[in-house]
């Protein structure tokens, strides 16, 4: 794997690695994500990392020893439409033996200053803050990022989920096209709309009433261990909801399995059949819970919202939320203002 060497100073270095090398892998499924929010383990990360597109990693290094990383993803969203080059940036964190220490603070900064004199181009650089984490917003904001919006965590759980005997899954490349064009035609508002994880698995799956799709969504499995969550509330899901008869269905902290959905697609007046498809893949997965991020803004979450029944588990994850956080390279202000006037699209992928 091929490795450069961006810094050292003193008993620290900052390697780009292209691509995920293994002992990282390992340093993820190690870490502790979230602080402010709910504190949890990733547990199917190196399914999931395998399948980033375009990865770069940058990692600091104390000796031999990976303490802080950040990961940046090639890609190129559309803003109302029109393509821009873009780094998303995941998997930033740091070991607890450095935590506290405001090393992070510094070498974001440094990293991302390298970052942007690699690139000649219109480029967006686009990183996300867990709402309410103060430490690692001031880390972001001290590297140069702005706040360019808030997604919102949404969750839908059944405790019995019915199958949907008019379910289908999308394989052929007509049906891709078919379903990308909706897709794109439901977003041309929105900015940083994205669709590079959807299809994986051949796991986007549609409802159709008479030959024509008025559902649709990709899912992906996931798998995290919840470690703490804050206040009186979080000791309630913590320690007492696993004990709870049905309820513990819908969560588990030690093993919370659930689907995470994207490309979310309904035709206008049918957000039940996109219910009725959310809750078949819950009973084809054999699960009961799933999330999706959707911009506080958009338009689609606030009619999804309204329609209601997205069952308990929404209750508790109503207040969570990510700070979308945007730095630039050669963009105008024109561009940056068109960049802020429209909802936000996520890519479930993104956030898990």
């Amino acid at each position: 794997m091929k490795t450069t060497s961006v810094l050292v100073e003193e008993n620290y270095s900052i390697l780009k690695y292209e691509g995920i090398p293994e002992s990282v892998i390992t340093f993820f499924e190690e870490t502790n994500w979230g602080s402010a929010g709910a504190v949890y383990v990733r547990k199917n990360s190196r399914e999931l990392i395998r399948l980033l597109k375009r990865p770069a990693l940058f990692a600091v290094h104390q000796g031999e020893t990976i303490v802080g990383t950040a990961v940046f993803c090639h890609t190129t969203p559309t803003v109302l439409g029109v393509p821009y080059n873009c780094y998303i940036i995941r998997y930033f964190a740091a070991s607890d033996s450095i935590r506290g220490k405001k090393l992070m603070k510094q070498y974001a900064g440094k990293v991302m200053e390298v970052v942007r004199e690699a690139e000649t181009e219109n480029t967006i650089y686009v990183g996300c803050v867990e709402k309410g984490n103060i430490r690692s917003y001031k880390v972001v904001e001290n590297a140069g990022y702005e706040p360019l919006g808030l997604l919102q965590v949404n969750a839908f759980s059944r405790f019995f989920p019915k199958h949907q005997k008019n379910i289908d899954r999308i394989q052929s490349e007509s049906d891709k096209r078919e379903a990308l064009q909706l897709l794109r035609k439901q977003y041309e508002k929105h900015v940083l709309v994205h669709f590079d994880y959807l299809f994986l698995s051949n796991n986007y799956f549609v409802m159709r009433e008479q030959g024509e799709i008025v559902a649709g969504c990709q899912y992906h499995r996931v798998h995290w261990a919840i470690n703490n969550m804050p206040g009186l509330m979080g000791k309630i899901i913590m320690n007492v909801l696993p004990k709870l008869p049905l309820i513990n269905r819908l969560f588990n902290p030690k093993r919370f399995e659930f689907l995470a959905f994207e490309g979310i697609y309904f035709k206008p007046g049918y957000e039940s059949s996109l219910q009725d498809l959310f809750e078949g893949l819950l009973h084809q997965e054999k699960l009961n819970s799933a999330l999706f991020w959707m911009g506080e803004n958009c338009p689609y979450r606030q009619q999804i919202v309204k329609h209601g029944k997205l069952g308990l588990i929404n209750h508790f994850v109503k207040d969570s939320g990510v700070y979308i956080m945007t730095s630039y390279r050669n963009m105008s202000t024109e561009e940056i203002s068109v960049l802020k006037s429209g909802p936000l699209y996520a890519s479930a992928f993104d956030y898990i």
